[in-house]
C-alpha cells in the first residue's frame, strides 16, 4: 500500500467515524493490518493521528480491539526499522495485543477483571499511539537528508549547466533547495509538490527564460523558490491566459441599457408605467415557439416593447405579454 492509498484510507476512516459506520471502518482497518506499512509512510501520513482519534471517540468494542492490535503491531515494526535490531516486547503490551485479537478471552473473566483489562489496554494503546507520534524525530534527519539531496540532484539536472558552469549550477541548485525547504519545512507534501513544479518548469523548453535567468544571476534563487506556477509561465502561455480571460469577460459582460425608441404612449401591464422603448428585430434571430414562427413573410419583423421601469417585454401580436 503506497502513501496515497494510506492517505485516502485515513480520510475514509474520518468520514465513516463521523457517520458512525463502524462496520466499514473495521474492513478498512483489516486492509491496513494486512498491508505492509513502512516507518517512512507513518511519518509522512497522518494515519496514526487518525487512528488515535478514532480510538478515543469510537464506541464499538470490536473496532477498538482491532485498533489496539494494529497500533501495537506498528510500534514493533517501527522500532525495528529505527533501531535495526529485534525489539523486545513488553509482557503487558503482548498480553493486551493477544486479548485485542481474540475477543473471546474477555468472556471468561468477571466484570471487574474485564474492566481492569480494558483500562490497561486503553493505556497501552495510548502509549503506542503517543510513541508513534513522537518518534518521527529519530528518522527525520536521515530520511529528510536523502530526500533533500535527491531534490537538489533533480534541480541540477533540470538546470542543464554547461561543463564550465557545473560547480556554479550545483551551488545554485543547493540554494534553491534550501529556500524551498525553508518555505515548506513543516509540510513534507507541499515541499515535494513545490519541488516537482520547479523541476518541471525548468525542464520545459518554453520556459527557458527561468534557466537563463538563474544561470546568469538576473533571477535570484530565493525569488525563484517563491514563484508560483503562473509567475513561472512563459510568454506564450501568459498571452494565451490573457486571451482566455478577455474572451471570458466579453462573453459574461454586464448587459447594456434598454435599447429602442422611447415612447410614452404604451402602458406597462406589470408596473403601470408609461416609460417604454420600442424595438424591431427579425424573427429569424429569435428562439421562438412554432406557433409564433408560423407567420407569413409580411410579418418577418417583430416589434418589441420593453418597459424601462421593470423590464417587462411584449411583442406586437395584440400586445401579448411575453
Amino acid at each position: 500500500m503506497d502513501a496515497k492509498e494510506i492517505v485516502h484510507c485515513a480520510l475514509q476512516i474520518e468520514k465513516l467515524n463521523s457517520e458512525g459506520s463502524y462496520g466499514d471502518i473495521a474492513s478498512l482497518l483489516g486492509d491496513l493490518e494486512k498491508s505492509h506499512i513502512t516507518a517512512e509512510q507513518l511519518e509522512t501520513t497522518d494515519i496514526v493521528k487518525v487512528l488515535y482519534k478514532l480510538l478515543k471517540t469510537c464506541s464499538d468494542d470490536s473496532v477498538k480491539k482491532i485498533l489496539k492490535s494494529l497500533l501495537s503491531k506498528w510500534k514493533r515494526q517501527y522500532s525495528k526499522d529505527v533501531k535495526g535490531v529485534k525489539w523486545t516486547e513488553d509482557p503487558e503490551i503482548t498480553s493486551s495485543t493477544e486479548e485485542a485479537r481474540d475477543g473471546r478471552v474477555s468472556n471468561n473473566f468477571h466484570s471487574d477483571a474485564g474492566q481492569t483489562c480494558d483500562s490497561k489496554e486503553d493505556s497501552v494503546a495510548e502509549q503506542d499511539a503517543t510513541s508513534l507520534q513522537a518518534k518521527p524525530s529519530f528518522r527525520t534527519s536521515a530520511s529528510s537528508d536523502s530526500v533533500r539531496s535527491k531534490c537538489a540532484e533533480l534541480l541540477l539536472a533540470a538546470l542543464q549547466p554547461e561543463p564550465p558552469d557545473g560547480d556554479k549550477a550545483a551551488e545554485l541548485a543547493g540554494h534553491i533547495e534550501q529556500h524551498i525547504h525553508e518555505l515548506h519545512k513543516p509540510n513534507q507534501v507541499k515541499y515535494k509538490a513545490c519541488m516537482r513544479s520547479k523541476v518541471a518548469n525548468l525542464r520545459n523548453p518554453k520556459n527557458s527564460h527561468l534557466r537563463q535567468g538563474l544561470l546568469s544571476g538576473s533571477l535570484p534563487p530565493e525569488d525563484f523558490a517563491r514563484m508560483s506556477a503562473e509567475e513561472m509561465a512563459g510568454e506564450e502561455l501568459r498571452q494565451l491566459r490573457e486571451e482566455y480571460s478577455s474572451r471570458g469577460l466579453s462573453e459574461r459582460q454586464l448587459p447594456r441599457g434598454v435599447e429602442g425608441t422611447q415612447t410614452q404612449k404604451i402602458r406597462c401591464k406589470r408596473c403601470g408605467g408609461s416609460d417604454c422603448r420600442v424595438t424591431q428585430v427579425s424573427r429569424g434571430a429569435l428562439f421562438l415557439p412554432a406557433w409564433v414562427r408560423s407567420s407569413g413573410p409580411d410579418d418577418d419583423a417583430m416589434t418589441f416593447v420593453t418597459c424601462s421601469g421593470c423590464g417587462q417585454q411584449w411583442y406586437h401580436s395584440g400586445w401579448t405579454c411575453l
